[in-house]
């Protein structure tokens, strides 16, 4: 397999499982070297030693709550000064919460968009001025198909960070362009993580899958990772603003 990706630095929020694994385990397969960052120092520690063993790139821990700014700060500049570069940032950490409408509090709407969006542009803004610095860098989101329509497992709140993920993914593209920064969505849609498997049973998969999934199947972690993957690279060096669905055909018009 050839390497997209080697010489590289990535900065991954919420790498510890799910997803967040997924797109540090392909990123270190090309040749990346990665942060994991997760508010649980023990799952980042774990993945940071498994992705170093099993694929020989160099990878730190970064610890902290991305949707305080200092906290997004700090991440960043431990990345930076572990590294002496930041390449590539990944924001993914995120809360989904199944809640009807009528159930959301004030307490749960702002847990919510405090992670899932001020997140995103807290270790952006961070990054931002990094990249800006450096002559250029890529930033890749992880959205949601939430963000195209709606969600069906989470709540409002939920639909509606990702629909601001997208819109501020759109907005940096455009503003960094001049900066030779690259900014892209990535919206998947029914994935088997651990956290969707605990709300979820196999049986709603398969039929989810069979009535919904025009490719027969939810996605996987992995499926997201090579996505981040083709976004960072070069082989995307003419693309930014993007919100690019991962999801098997789930949002086919």
């Amino acid at each position: 397999m050839a390497k997209l990706l080697t010489d590289d630095v990535a900065l991954v929020t919420g790498a510890g499982r799910g997803i967040g694994r997924g797109i540090a385990t392909r990123l270190a397969a090309h040749g990346c070297d990665v942060a994991i960052n997760d508010i649980d120092s023990e799952a980042a520690d774990t993945v940071a030693m498994a992705l170093h063993e099993e694929y020989g790139v160099e990878t730190t821990t970064a610890i902290g709550d991305v949707s305080t700014v200092d906290d997004a700060e700090r991440i960043v500049d431990e990345t930076v000064e572990r590294f002496g570069a930041l390449d590539v940032l990944v924001n993914n950490a995120a809360i989904i919460s199944p809640q009807q409408y009528d159930e959301i509090d004030e307490r749960t709407w702002r847990q919510v968009l405090d992670v899932n969006v001020t997140g995103v542009q807290n270790c952006s803004a961070a990054a931002f001025s990094e990249m800006k610095a450096q002559g250029g860098g890529r930033i890749v989101n992880i959205a949601s198909t939430a963000g195209l329509r709606i969600s069906l497992l989470a709540g409002a709140h939920y639909t509606t960070s990702k629909w601001g993920v997208v819109g501020l993914t759109k907005h940096v593209a455009q503003e960094g362009g001049e900066y030779g920064i690259r900014a892209n969505a990535v919206c998947p849609g029914p994935t088997e993580t651990e956290r969707i498997n605990e709300m979820t049973d196999e049986k709603q998969r398969l039929e989810t899958a069979e009535a919904e999934i025009p490719l027969g199947r939810w996605g996987r972690p992995d499926d997201v990772g090579k996505a981040t993957v083709f976004l960072a690279s070069d082989l995307a060096e003419y693309v930014t603003g993007i919100a690019l669905p991962v999801d098997g055909g789930f949002t086919v018009q």
